[in-house]
């Protein structure tokens, strides 16, 4: 028989998960906190990419936070907590949006006739307020994208997620990742191209996929990345 030489990643989060699962314990409160601290800072990130600006990343937090109070015991465990964390983020970073979204996002058409996913927003005192705090023009542009293009590019730049966990995360398959994130960049040049041309966006996110897999020393193929296990 032969040895095995690789061993099931234990997750981090598991013995704070379990004090979780049981809210008549001495030590729920505690440790709900401790999961508080841990990720509120990277919730808050992906939250503040999707939604544009600080005030509606926070009650994203707290939506997040909430759910999360709510449905901690129903966490199977089949996944990273962090994994599903973020699933819990996502949904409700898109779910936030729909409900603040007033009419229909118009289409923008690609060289090859096919439609790019843009919301028409103009920027509130919000949205310039939050870009100047962050200190990165990108996020004036992603803001201008719809809620699912801007959770893809946020777990991938932000989360530096690999194709894998981004599968896992959003609970889509390898091919839905690799063509959103394709729709994502194509939808982010037209953006740049007809509002913000001062900005070379698409060529900024190219190449922070190119250092990362040059990094990765496995010839520039992100699908070749670490296992879903690395998130977290």
């Amino acid at each position: 028989m032969r040895p095995r030489h690789v061993e099931l990643l234990r997750d981090p989060d598991a013995a704070l998960v379990d004090a979780c699962r049981r809210p008549d314990s001495d030590g729920f409160h505690e440790a709900f906190e401790a999961l508080f601290e841990r990720y509120r800072e990277r919730v808050y990130a992906i939250a503040f990419r999707v939604s544009g600006n600080a005030s509606d990343a926070l009650d994203i937090v707290q939506e997040s936070f909430a759910l999360l109070f709510r449905k901690i015991g129903s966490f199977k465990g089949t996944s990273l907590f962090s994994t599903w964390l973020f699933r819990i983020v996502t949904n409700c970073s898109i779910d936030y949006r729909r409900r603040r979204k007033v009419g229909k996002s118009p289409s923008l058409l690609t060289d090859h006739g096919e439609h790019v996913e843009v919301e028409d927003e103009a920027n509130g005192p919000y949205d310039t307020a939050a870009v100047h705090e962050v200190g990165d023009q990108v996020q004036e542009a992603i803001s201008k994208l719809t809620p699912k293009l801007r959770v893809i590019l946020a777990l991938r730049y932000l989360e530096e997620m690999s194709y894998e966990q981004l599968a896992a995360t959003l609970e889509i398959s390898l091919g839905t990742v690799k063509s959103r994130l394709a729709r994502a960049h194509v939808a982010l040049e037209h953006t740049v191209r007809t509002r913000f041309p001062h900005l070379d966006v698409s060529r900024q996110l190219e190449a922070e996929d190119a250092e990362r897999a040059a990094g990765l020393g496995h010839d520039h193929d992100p699908d070749r990345q670490g296992p879903v296990g690395g998130v977290g």
